[in-house]
């Protein structure tokens, strides 16, 4: 599925790592590094290396809070905001070759087993 995702959102001058951060920032608004390190789960130095990239790439930019200088924003650019759709269909398609032929229960057990697994994992 990373890979079905990652060709096809690659020519919109991102990769799949970009798509929890841009969906994250448009759901909450700007946010610190910190903010959304905290929110997507991972470690300070990967959401650090992540943001850099997307930075570069013109998907974010940093604005500087102005209660706290040592900390800025996380905003979204225009290119950000225009990929979303393109990305998030990408993704509801992935989603759908996945699950094609299986029935609303069957899904539903996936949904399910793929929760515990991440609760296995949250437990730690």
């Amino acid at each position: 599925m990373s890979r079905y995702a990652e060709e096809r959102i690659h020519p919109l001058g991102t990769g799949l790592a970009g798509y929890p951060v841009i969906t994250a920032l448009t759901e909450g608004g700007d946010m610190t590094q910190k903010q959304l390190t905290e929110l997507l789960g991972v470690e300070q130095s990967s959401t650090a290396q992540l943001l850099n990239r997307l930075e570069r790439d013109g998907f974010v930019t940093r604005r500087k809070d102005p209660r706290d200088g040592r900390s800025s924003f996380i905003c979204l650019t225009e290119k950000a905001t225009s990929a979303l759709p393109a990305i998030s269909e990408i993704m509801d398609d992935g989603n759908d070759l996945a699950v094609n032929g299986f029935s609303a229960q069957e899904i539903a057990q996936v949904i399910d087993l793929l929760k515990r697994m991440l609760a296995n994992f949250e437990k730690r």
